[in-house]
């Protein structure tokens, strides 16, 4: 019959004989924090809804670029003047969107169309 000692450490070396050599070494609480959740669907549908405030008025906004643009420059409009109202067609799109279904994205990119409407129509 054969018996085996036990050293009382392990592979690296540590003390395993002790009264927490079973005990897990961690530090601190062991509590996980809850996942943080975004804006509620309320908070994103009005939101939306003021987006299509601003949109309503980045129109407004546009209208006079173009009819100034008009006035002062060959007549027509050019590319980019028709480049703002196409944005402004795909923000108000985006807020319709936004207020069906609620998502971040479709609010941020409802308000980058919004502003980008007359900036576009400023460039012409």
């Amino acid at each position: 019959m054969e018996t085996t000692t036990t050293t009382g450490k392990d592979a690296t070396g540590k003390d395993t004989t002790g009264p927490d050599a079973t005990a897990p070494t961690t530090t601190g609480p062991s509590i996980t924090a809850p996942a943080t959740t975004g804006p509620t669907p309320l908070a994103l549908r009005l939101t939306a809804g003021g987006g299509l405030l601003l949109l309503a008025a980045c129109l407004v906004a546009t209208f006079m670029i173009t009819l100034v643009d008009a006035v002062q420059g060959d007549g027509r409009g050019g590319i980019f003047i028709t480049a703002g109202f196409w944005a402004l067609l795909a923000g108000a799109v985006m807020g319709v969107a936004a207020l069906i279904v609620p998502r971040r994205g479709l609010v941020i990119a409802q308000y980058c169309l919004a502003i980008g409407g007359p900036f576009l129509a400023l460039l012409d």
